[in-house]
Protein backbone atom coordinates (compact mmCIF):
# COMPACT_ATOMS: atom_id res chain seq x y z
CA UNK A 1 0.00 0.00 0.00
CA UNK A 2 1.37 3.23 -1.07
CA UNK A 3 0.14 6.71 1.08
CA UNK A 4 0.92 9.96 -0.56
CA UNK A 5 -0.87 12.98 -0.05
CA UNK A 6 -0.30 16.32 -1.05
CA UNK A 7 -0.76 20.47 -0.09
CA UNK A 8 -2.88 22.54 -1.82
CA UNK A 9 -1.29 25.87 -2.07
CA UNK A 10 2.05 24.94 -1.03
CA UNK A 11 3.82 26.65 -3.66
CA UNK A 12 1.84 29.47 -2.80
CA UNK A 13 3.44 29.29 0.50
CA UNK A 14 6.93 29.34 -0.96
CA UNK A 15 6.57 32.62 -2.58
CA UNK A 16 5.01 34.60 0.19
CA UNK A 17 7.87 33.08 2.42
CA UNK A 18 10.77 33.89 -0.61
CA UNK A 19 9.34 37.05 -0.87
CA UNK A 20 9.45 38.14 3.06
CA UNK A 21 12.70 36.67 3.08
CA UNK A 22 13.61 39.21 0.46
CA UNK A 23 11.93 42.03 2.18
CA UNK A 24 14.24 41.61 4.75
CA UNK A 25 17.47 41.91 3.52
CA UNK A 26 19.57 44.06 5.14
CA UNK A 27 19.04 47.07 1.51
CA UNK A 28 15.63 47.13 2.38
CA UNK A 29 15.99 47.01 6.42
CA UNK A 30 18.66 50.06 6.48
CA UNK A 31 17.18 52.87 5.03
CA UNK A 32 14.28 52.18 7.77
CA UNK A 33 16.96 52.57 10.19
CA UNK A 34 18.53 55.42 9.07
CA UNK A 35 15.22 57.60 8.93
CA UNK A 36 14.32 56.32 12.15
CA UNK A 37 17.87 57.41 13.59
CA UNK A 38 17.08 60.86 12.24
CA UNK A 39 14.14 62.47 14.52
CA UNK A 40 17.01 61.44 17.21
CA UNK A 41 19.57 62.91 15.91
CA UNK A 42 17.82 66.37 15.32
CA UNK A 43 16.34 66.76 18.75
CA UNK A 44 19.66 66.11 20.76
CA UNK A 45 20.85 68.76 18.50
CA UNK A 46 18.60 70.63 19.44
CA UNK A 47 18.77 70.29 22.91
CA UNK A 48 22.82 70.72 22.82
CA UNK A 49 24.15 73.56 24.82
CA UNK A 50 25.96 75.92 22.33
CA UNK A 51 29.48 77.37 22.93
CA UNK A 52 31.36 79.40 21.19
CA UNK A 53 32.84 77.19 18.93
CA UNK A 54 29.51 75.17 18.55
CA UNK A 55 31.89 72.07 18.32
CA UNK A 56 29.38 70.03 20.62
CA UNK A 57 26.11 70.49 18.54
CA UNK A 58 28.82 69.84 15.27
CA UNK A 59 29.77 66.59 16.81
CA UNK A 60 26.58 65.23 17.34
CA UNK A 61 26.15 62.59 14.38
CA UNK A 62 24.23 59.61 12.97
CA UNK A 63 26.17 56.53 12.13
CA UNK A 64 25.80 53.63 10.28
CA UNK A 65 27.59 50.91 11.95
CA UNK A 66 28.63 47.79 9.95
CA UNK A 67 26.97 44.55 9.07
CA UNK A 68 27.68 41.54 10.92
CA UNK A 69 26.72 37.93 9.48
CA UNK A 70 24.19 39.43 6.94
CA UNK A 71 22.43 41.30 9.03
CA UNK A 72 21.06 44.75 8.71
CA UNK A 73 23.80 47.61 9.72
CA UNK A 74 22.07 49.60 12.83
CA UNK A 75 22.51 53.40 13.00
CA UNK A 76 23.39 54.79 16.22
CA UNK A 77 23.34 58.69 17.50
CA UNK A 78 26.39 59.78 18.67
CA UNK A 79 28.98 62.21 19.87
CA UNK A 80 31.93 62.52 17.74
CA UNK A 81 34.85 62.91 20.55
CA UNK A 82 37.27 64.25 18.16
CA UNK A 83 35.48 67.18 17.21
CA UNK A 84 33.77 67.50 21.08
CA UNK A 85 36.01 65.77 23.66
CA UNK A 86 34.67 68.03 26.31
CA UNK A 87 31.16 66.28 25.83
CA UNK A 88 31.87 63.95 28.86
CA UNK A 89 32.60 66.82 30.86
CA UNK A 90 29.35 68.56 29.72
CA UNK A 91 27.24 65.76 30.23
CA UNK A 92 28.47 64.57 33.41
CA UNK A 93 29.77 67.91 35.06
CA UNK A 94 32.50 68.36 37.17
CA UNK A 95 32.78 67.89 40.82
CA UNK A 96 35.16 70.17 42.01
CA UNK A 97 38.08 73.14 41.62
CA UNK A 98 41.01 72.35 39.70
CA UNK A 99 44.02 74.10 38.56
CA UNK A 100 44.57 75.23 35.16
CA UNK A 101 47.79 75.21 33.99
CA UNK A 102 48.98 77.19 32.28
CA UNK A 103 46.58 79.66 32.82
CA UNK A 104 44.98 81.82 29.62
CA UNK A 105 42.99 84.83 28.46
CA UNK A 106 40.03 84.70 27.32
CA UNK A 107 36.82 87.03 26.51
CA UNK A 108 33.96 86.80 29.01
CA UNK A 109 31.51 89.17 28.78
CA UNK A 110 33.31 91.82 26.68
CA UNK A 111 35.53 91.60 29.16
CA UNK A 112 39.75 90.09 28.91
CA UNK A 113 39.53 87.38 31.97
CA UNK A 114 42.41 85.34 33.14
CA UNK A 115 41.46 81.42 33.88
CA UNK A 116 43.61 80.22 36.59
CA UNK A 117 40.58 77.58 37.61
CA UNK A 118 37.93 75.51 37.02
CA UNK A 119 34.75 75.06 39.23
CA UNK A 120 32.09 73.04 39.46
CA UNK A 121 29.57 72.49 36.51
CA UNK A 122 26.82 70.63 37.38
CA UNK A 123 25.59 67.83 34.96
CA UNK A 124 23.53 68.74 31.15
CA UNK A 125 21.86 65.02 30.33
CA UNK A 126 21.04 66.91 27.17
CA UNK A 127 21.98 63.76 24.99
CA UNK A 128 20.21 61.10 27.16
CA UNK A 129 17.05 63.50 27.41
CA UNK A 130 16.59 63.87 23.48
CA UNK A 131 17.09 60.07 22.92
CA UNK A 132 14.49 59.91 25.58
CA UNK A 133 11.91 62.40 24.26
CA UNK A 134 12.32 60.81 20.99
CA UNK A 135 12.89 56.85 20.80
CA UNK A 136 9.00 56.39 20.62
CA UNK A 137 9.14 58.17 17.19
CA UNK A 138 11.82 56.36 15.99
CA UNK A 139 10.42 52.84 17.48
CA UNK A 140 7.14 53.33 15.26
CA UNK A 141 9.06 54.40 12.44
CA UNK A 142 10.97 51.05 12.43
CA UNK A 143 7.39 49.58 13.06
CA UNK A 144 5.82 51.20 10.38
CA UNK A 145 8.35 50.72 7.83
CA UNK A 146 8.81 46.88 8.41
CA UNK A 147 4.92 46.46 8.65
CA UNK A 148 5.30 48.26 4.66
CA UNK A 149 7.76 46.04 3.88
CA UNK A 150 6.04 42.75 5.16
CA UNK A 151 2.35 43.91 3.76
CA UNK A 152 4.43 44.89 0.23
CA UNK A 153 5.84 40.96 0.79
CA UNK A 154 2.42 39.52 1.04
CA UNK A 155 0.57 41.06 -1.54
Amino acid sequence: MELSFEVEGMSDFIDTVDRLIEGTKPDKIEPILSRAADPIAREVRSRTPVGPTSNLKKAVKKKKLQRFFGQPAPYIVAIDRKKAPHAWLVTHGTSGVRPVDPSHLTTLGGRLVKITQTGVMPPNRFFAEGVEAKQGEALSIVEKGVADILEEAMK
